[in-house]
């Protein structure tokens, strides 16, 4: 089908037919929070639509992503208090940050 496929774990891969990408940021957490796929699905949208081509965008959604919740879960007492923090992280979330934190390969 040509497609990108993001497969998300402690190690995000992001493949297409020719490439893979790896990604290991995020924290355990996020397996805990209902609908944290479901934002990371999002951010994907969204990169694809800035961004070419599909597999750097789907990989820098999953880096984005995985940043903002390990910054989060340094705040966060829990899988109930982390949501909040991962939005407040979103919101002033900035270049600095990703470039600092990134764990791609």
């Amino acid at each position: 089908y040509n497609c990108i496929v993001v497969v998300s774990g402690e190690v995000d891969a992001i493949c297409s037919r020719h490439q893979t990408l790896h990604v290991a940021n995020g924290h355990p957490l996020m397996s805990q929070v209902t609908g944290m796929g479901c934002n990371t699905s999002a951010f994907i949208a969204a990169c694809l639509s800035a961004t070419s081509p599909a597999l750097i965008a789907a990989a820098e959604a999953m880096a984005i992503a995985g940043i903002a919740v390990e910054m989060a879960a340094a705040k966060a007492a829990g899988p109930g208090s982390l949501p909040v923090h991962f939005l407040d992280v979103l919101y002033n979330l900035d270049e600095a940050d990703i470039r600092q934190r990134l764990n791609c390969y």
